[in-house]
């Protein structure tokens, strides 16, 4: 592939069923969520969900969510150390207290953050689907 071609997404596999989800749904990930974030996007039985992506360059994300419809999604530039992930667990308790459901794919280390997070403030892992697509020197996640 070179920079200007288009892509195709394809997913969400079975290991990341989206059946049964019901708004309101926040989707929290990085650049490897936008296939399940577009997925999610047609599958909700009521309303839309909220997509929140960490990005190591915000502006070609942006670029790309744009081409596929999710233009309105948050994003949060990774920063030294995750402190941006700061960031993102603040609003996730915010989204937490109107009863928001939530799916955390991605990387392995942000997902335990933000889930850790998320269950110190009482969220019941009913609440909490995730899914890890890849940690810094693993191979054969999904």
């Amino acid at each position: 592939m070179r920079e200007g071609d288009t892509c195709q997404f394809f997913g969400p596999r079975r290991s990341r069923d989206l059946a049964g989800l019901k708004a309101p749904v926040v989707l929290f990930g990085d650049e490897t969520s936008f296939g399940i974030a577009a997925a999610l996007r047609n599958n909700l039985q009521a309303g839309g969900a909220l997509h929140m992506f960490e990005a190591t360059d915000v502006t070609e994300s942006r670029q790309a969510l744009e081409a596929i419809g999710l233009g309105e999604a948050r994003l949060i530039a990774r920063s030294v150390g995750d402190d941006h992930l700061t960031t993102v667990e603040a609003e996730m308790l915010r989204l937490a207290a109107n009863g928001a459901q939530f799916i955390l794919t991605g990387k392995a280390s942000s997902i335990q953050r933000i889930s850790r997070a998320l269950k110190a403030a009482g969220v019941a892992s009913s609440r909490i689907k995730a899914k890890a697509y890849w940690a810094p020197g693993k191979t054969g996640l999904d």
